[in-house]
């Protein structure tokens, strides 16, 4: 479909993008959205504890 302004292009990439990162499913990933991925991936290295302590 034609876009009518430079606007129109843009919210359609944006909406493309939120898409593409967190509703599609990757076969690489484990079927899982990229998004949802990073954040097992982060979650996996979190800790509760300072990482400098302050004396």
């Amino acid at each position: 479909r034609p876009w009518k302004t430079v606007e129109d292009v843009e919210l359609a990439t944006l909406s493309w993008v939120h898409w593409h990162n967190t509703s599609r499913l990757h076969s690489y990933l484990g079927d899982i959205p990229p998004t949802e991925f990073e954040a097992a991936f982060y979650d996996a290295y979190r800790t509760d504890q300072p990482l400098i302590g302050i004396q």
